[in-house]
């Protein structure tokens, strides 16, 4: 078997209402931009993956798929080693080519007959699931919308910080465990891993060590699970500082790359939740190394799963395949952010089941049946 072909096309979904992202405060989002990759055989057999699409950033991904084709037309679907150091070339000099793998990891288990995370090596058929929210809303309207993840299933939600002040951020916390009390982990996610010119207009100012240490002991006082991203990605000596002398757990990685860089990472003890992205840090396979790494050292390893389309069914795979993971993230704040736009390629949506977990879907490869009509309805290019 060979790779015959790789393809990808764009498609805009609009969402229900524009939303507004935390870690962008005067972005407005109208639609989720999903690019799908395909990757097709000599044999007939097609596997596909996807990834976000953000900001603009669509022709810089266009052209790292027409770069890619050279290096993997023609390879063996199943020599994933082989092709994940061309595009690690690739990468060298375009983006976020790791989807691609991906794609070949879903040709290999329609050829096999099997899942995904069973042909890696399965550690479990369920992952529990976090509802991973969006937007910065009033306390009181956080409130009801905590109340309803509980009447839905789900056992734990992540709470976006992007105030002024640390007092506001916390606010949003208590106002969350106020009105839901114990029945919700509630995981905050600071995005400051990105250094972004805060003097543009509703950016607050980058978090100094001693705002991003306050807030972890606030934090601790209200029994929260984690916080994610509270300094620079970089700043290795203060976030390995910073997981010394809280209690409350550490997280992030999302967009850090590669084998090399989390072992830095976990040597450096910079987290105890290490949070790589199958289509930023690398593919599945190698994320799996990652992982392993970590299990080493007693670190957890939860999946960033804010990938739209076929996305989260990625990352649930990679998810049940490793034995260091205790949550999966769900992009999840109604009424902007549903499964109808953020999965909107998908036939049937992936939901949370009445025990706050999603089970692995049984059929071969990632499981999905991708809705063509909707694609064809909203496919902005293709190639």
């Amino acid at each position: 078997m060979k790779v015959a072909n790789l393809t990808y096309e764009a498609v805009r979904i609009p969402h229900q209402r524009p939303i507004y992202p935390s870690w962008f405060p005067e972005k407005e989002e109208k639609d989720q931009c999903i690019l799908l990759i395909g990757i097709h055989t000599d044999e007939g057999i097609s596997g596909y993956a996807s990834m976000e699409a953000p900001f603009g950033i669509l022709p810089i991904l266009v052209a790292t798929m027409e770069y890619a084709k050279e290096f993997v037309i023609g390879e063996d679907p199943f020599a994933i080693e082989k092709i994940i150091w061309k595009l690690r070339n690739v990468a060298r000099i375009s983006t976020r080519p790791w989807v691609i793998e991906n794609a070949l990891l879903d040709v290999m288990g329609k050829a096999c007959n099997q899942p995904v995370y069973k042909i890696l090596g399965a550690m479990r058929d369920r992952v529990k699931l976090y509802a991973s929210w969006a937007e910065k809303r009033p306390d009181e309207q956080r409130k009801e919308d905590a109340k309803r993840l509980v009447e839905q299933g789900f056992k734990a939600v992540k709470v976006r910080f992007c105030s002024a002040t640390m007092k506001e951020d916390i606010a949003q916390v208590e106002a969350v465990r106020a009105a839901v009390g114990g029945q919700l982990e509630i995981m905050v996610d600071a995005n400051q891993g990105t250094a972004v010119e805060r003097q543009q207009k509703g950016f607050p100012e980058l978090w100094s060590y001693e705002r991003a240490k306050q807030t972890a002991r606030e934090l601790e006082n209200l029994n929260c699970t984690w916080l994610e991203e509270p300094l620079y990605r970089y700043n290795f000596e203060g976030l390995a500082k910073l997981s010394s002398e809280v209690s409350i757990p550490i997280a992030g990685g999302e967009i850090n790359r590669g084998i090399a860089e989390f072992k830095w990472l976990l040597e450096q003890h910079c987290f105890r939740i290490i949070q790589p992205n199958c289509t930023m840090s690398e593919g599945i396979t190698q994320i799996r190394k990652i992982a392993a790494m970590a299990e080493a050292q007693g670190v957890t390893c939860n999946p960033h799963a804010w990938i739209p389309g076929i996305g989260l069914l990625q990352s649930l795979h990679l998810a049940a395949s490793i034995c260091n993971c205790d949550y999966l993230e769900y992009p999840y704040d109604p009424p902007a952010l549903l499964p109808g736009s953020f999965q909107g390629i998908l036939v049937n949506e992936l939901t949370v089941e009445a025990d706050g977990y999603l089970t692995l879907p049984a059929a071969p490869g990632f499981g999905y049946t991708l809705d063509e009509e909707k694609i064809h309805k909203y496919s902005i290019l293709k190639g």
